[in-house]
């Protein structure tokens, strides 16, 4: 591979005698003319009689150190910089070469400079010593000849292009590096990401293993359970019934404790009812099937039933006039968000300005969101992975079941959809409930339509 050929031809000699400009030029500007060694050099060995023609340089004059560094800077400005610059060291009564040539380099550090002095101004300690050792420095003595001189030129302004190249080189180095640095993050980013969402369905796949167990166990349960949990209700009540009568008439001393014994057994037979209840909804054995559902209609209902439990303090912000219909379950939809309200409303008490606020958008995918956020106590994140596990509960014993977020969960997953929360402890949370849009249209002769 051949050297490149220097470009960049533009010297500038910085010197205050005006014949050394004119020598200079007289040396850099014309080509040398052809000798008669060139003839028989040609008639020898064959080839052209004359040398490939020299485009000679530009040269540009400076007769002072600060004329010199004010074209030199110019030159950098316009896109135009010199290669090569001679500069003399005596320059009275200007600053000498040795500072000119330090001031030279704070406006263009590739520049090469070649000192000229027919004294012994300062040893090469000395200039070094003020200069450093540098690569872009040579020493010329006058009275010089013209043969170094064009040599000197030649050599340095392509030193000049081949380090000019090697900055080009760098910096497209660098901008490579960058970019595949960018490259790297994009891709370590897309990893964390794909690591997170795998970790999510995963979390998602065990919960919905253990729902899905939990639900057939569930079913079964309610199925064996509920008749005989009928009869001793209605024995029950029944037996307090006839203690009550007896304890008007008096005609039983321990008929008021009977009484009493009676209410804690229907009180605890409330409750094993209402669990049952919920084991019921839970598995989704609830025989509707799902269809068409008017989204506005249930939001409603469900908030009219969670009155009681936000309270008449709380503010009660409401934000789904526009939303479309959605495939699911009237009866477990309304259970889902009477949950998540009441939900909110535990959350909110004690709050100095309680709010709840309740949201439904359709996205642009097709699919209804509806959040319901509060201002309230917030979650931990210790409990946000374990808040629809079935029987996890923060309420004080005997207030809840721990089943009614794992319900939400389940009900919302069985059409299809997701619910995901976000909570900071002292600040709310965020539930988020994604449904699929209802069709446009019932089939009445061939049941429900499928979800679009």
């Amino acid at each position: 591979m051949s050297a490149p050929t220097a470009t960049n031809r533009r010297i500038l000699v910085v010197d205050d005698n005006q014949a050394i400009h004119q020598d200079f030029r007289k040396i850099l500007c014309a080509p040398p003319a052809s000798t008669a060694l060139d003839a028989m050099e040609a008639a020898l060995f064959g080839g052209p009689e004359t040398a490939p023609a020299d485009a000679g340089f530009e040269v540009d004059s400076a007769y002072q150190g600060e004329e010199g560094i004010a074209r030199v800077k110019a030159a950098v400005a316009e896109g135009r910089p010199y290669a090569l610059a001679f500069v003399d060291i005596r320059m009275p009564p200007g600053i000498d070469g040795v500072e000119t040539a330090r001031r030279l380099w704070k406006e263009d550090e590739d520049l090469q400079i070649v000192l000229c002095s027919a004294y012994s101004d300062y040893s090469w300690e000395e200039m070094t010593q003020r200069l450093g050792l540098s690569q872009r420095l040579l020493i010329l003595r006058k009275p010089f000849d013209n043969i170094e001189v064009r040599q000197l030129a030649h050599a340095l302004t392509e030193k000049w292009e081949l380090l000019r190249q090697s900055h080009r080189r760098l910096e497209d180095l660098s901008r490579e590096v960058e970019e595949w640095t960018r490259e790297l993050a994009m891709a370590n980013e897309r990893l964390r990401k794909e690591m997170e969402d795998r970790a999510k369905l995963e979390l998602r796949l065990a919960q919905s293993q253990r729902l899905e167990a939990l639900g057939r166990l569930s079913g079964g349960l309610a199925h064996e359970i509920n008749n005989p949990l009928s009869v001793i209700m209605a024995s029950v009540g029944f037996m307090r019934a006839e203690l009550e009568d007896q304890v008007k008439g008096g005609r039983q001393a321990d008929a008021q404790e009977l009484s009493e014994v009676c209410a804690d057994a229907m009180i605890g037979a409330e409750r094993i009812l209402r669990i049952v209840n919920d084991f019921r909804l839970f598995s989704r054995l609830d025989g509707q099937p799902p269809g068409r559902v008017d989204l506005r209609e249930v939001l409603d209902h469900a908030l009219s039933g969670a009155s009681y439990t936000l309270g008449p303090k709380a503010q009660v912000v409401r934000d789904f006039q526009d939303v479309p219909a959605v495939w699911g379950s009237e009866q477990g939809l309304e259970q889902v968000f009477l949950g998540l309200l009441n939900n909110a409303g535990y959350a909110i008490q004690g709050s100095p300005e309680p709010r709840v606020t309740i949201v439904a958008r359709q996205r642009e995918d097709g699919w209804v969101v509806v959040e319901v956020k509060d201002n309230g106590t917030g979650i931990p994140p210790e409990h946000l992975g374990r808040i629809f596990d079935p029987f996890f509960t923060t309420k004080p014993p005997g207030t809840g079941t721990g089943l009614g977020l794992s319900i939400c969960y389940g009900i919302v997953s069985g059409l299809g959809g997701s619910i995901e929360v976000e909570s900071t402890p002292g600040k709310g949370s965020t539930f988020r409930v994604k449904l699929p849009r209802g069709p446009e249209a019932m089939v009445s002769a061939a049941g429900p339509a499928e979800p679009q």
